[in-house]
């Protein structure tokens, strides 16, 4: 009997065994046949992954195998690792200290990767376990680095997972590439941190210093922006969910937390010493958060991503703004690619075609002219609940290009999917045909309208959603 390694790349396995491309074929993984997505995705995807992606169950892909005469291994021990996570999330929940299981945590997992963790943690969440449970796995991750050489370890894994890429095997990423901008923000945002912890460490920290360290701080808006916005998504579309789900949900309370604490300090500098231990701990989880990005994040989107989609997110990276770097690297590669596609779009504007409205017509040159000046920011989603068209002159959320065609609720937090999700099927239902936001984002008054949108039949056809900075107008009222 022929032994089979789920464990091995579905190209090894192919290698090893030529007859598995019929055998794989014919449960729907369809694309083996091709060379070229064999050469792109089979050095990276095992059977297991593979399965994820495509909606095979793992037991008809064993059962088709074992009736081929393979015998399987390696299919147990990420049900074990499972349980084992699953079993620090019910201690956590019980209140033992975080400490006493990150210390078995280490010794359990100080041989496994991060990337196979980071696998169990997504099996968690699709097996029901609750996204807030599962966050608690996230601080636990911190451990992997206790009584190790950091800097060495996470370099090491980050030329291991660089080596698969094609484009870039033989050396190290180009100092624009996205992943290098990234790791260069972290290293300004760890500048800061260390500002903050010499200040809370110290018995009288200096107000002034916190204060302006804490409004530069804020500059990880942006960073997380470019997380969230354009690697997450991505790693969706290779059926990589968890590890995006849970940072995405830390990620929040951080930014809520440093919101909480700049307004606190900025208001009056005297709360510096009331909230120096706030602070403390936050810059902390920040530096875990870097970690976890470092370890899990960066090196999953290094074994999937194509060079081409690592262009697109380079193209998209100054629209979301660069934060704790003074002057960022440039990726020749990638502005080459993001020179040809402006001349692409370049084309399409001058053309003489027009478009038909009730009230008028207009080039596609002109209704372009008119959007750019309106002080507003406009994203419209289809009756597909996909991200078909925005503009961004308000300058209120940063939005990628890379966005467009995206199911919208992938471009959300997970916590507020269901909120998204409720609005949308009552727009469809005409439970209601909008919805009126107004909150304070950053200091600012903002306005954000949801809008159901019917054609003439009063059929469903997508939802508008408009968002304005309101403190201009107000600015003008003000002054009557």
């Amino acid at each position: 009997m022929k032994q089979l390694d789920l464990k091995m790349t579905v190209a090894e396995l192919i290698q090893a065994y030529p007859e598995l491309k019929e055998i794989l074929n014919e449960l729907g993984f369809s694309k083996i046949l091709n060379p070229m997505a064999l050469k792109a995705m089979g050095n990276i995807m095992t059977l297991p992954r593979g399965a994820a992606v495509r909606n095979i169950p793992m037991e008809k892909i064993i059962n088709a195998l074992e009736a081929n005469d393979f015998s399987i291994v390696g299919q147990d021990e990420n049900e074990g690792r499972k349980a084992k996570l699953r079993g620090y999330i019910e201690r956590l929940g019980k209140g033992e200290s975080l400490e006493s299981v990150r210390e078995e945590f280490v010794r359990e997992f100080e041989s496994v990767s991060v990337l196979e963790i980071a696998e169990a943690e997504q099996q968690l969440i699709k097996s029901g376990t609750p996204m807030k449970e599962v966050q608690k796995l996230c601080d636990i991750h911190s451990a992997m680095f206790h009584g190790r050489t950091e800097t060495e370890v996470i370099k090491g894994e980050l030329k291991t997972q660089a080596a698969k890429i094609e484009d870039l095997s033989g050396s190290d990423l180009p100092a624009g590439h996205p992943i290098s901008l990234l790791r260069a923000e972290n290293t300004g945002l760890e500048q800061i941190l260390d500002i903050l912890k010499v200040q809370c460490e110290g018995e009288e920290p200096d107000a002034q210093i916190v204060v302006r360290t804490l409004q530069q701080f804020n500059g990880i808006r942006s960073h997380y922006a470019k997380k969230e916005e354009l690697l997450m998504p991505k790693l969706y579309d290779y059926g990589v969910t968890g590890p995006s789900q849970v940072m995405w949900g830390v990620d929040d309370e951080i930014k809520k937390e440093l919101g909480t604490l700049t307004r606190a300090v900025s208001e009056d500098a005297d709360n510096v010493i009331i909230y120096k231990g706030r602070i403390a701990a936050l810059a902390q989880r920040t530096r875990e958060m870097i970690y976890k990005e470092e370890r899990i994040l960066f090196p999953l989107c290094l074994r999937y991503f194509t060079e081409t989609e690592w262009k697109r997110i380079y193209r998209d990276f100054p629209d979301m703004g660069i934060a704790f770097v003074a002057d960022p690297a440039k990726w020749d590669a990638g502005e080459a690619w993001a020179a040809e596609e402006l001349a692409k779009v370049s084309e399409q504007e001058i053309l003489d075609g027009r478009i038909q409205l009730p009230t008028g017509e207009l080039t596609v040159k002109q209704l372009s002219g008119i959007f750019s000046l309106l002080p507003i920011d406009i994203t419209f989603i289809d009756a597909d609940d996909k991200l078909r068209f925005f503009i961004n002159e308000g300058n209120v959320f940063p939005r990628p290009k890379a966005a467009l065609g995206r199911d919208v609720y992938e471009c959300h937090p997970p916590q507020i999917v269901p909120v998204v999700r409720n609005l949308i099927a009552e727009f469809r239902a005409r439970k209601r045909t909008s919805l009126e936001v107004a909150r304070y984002i950053m200091g600012k008054p903002v306005m954000v309208r949801y809008m159901a949108v019917y054609d003439q039949e009063e059929q469903y056809i997508g939802t508008v959603e408009v968002v304005q900075n309101c403190d201009y107008i107000l600015e003008k009222f003000h002054k009557r």
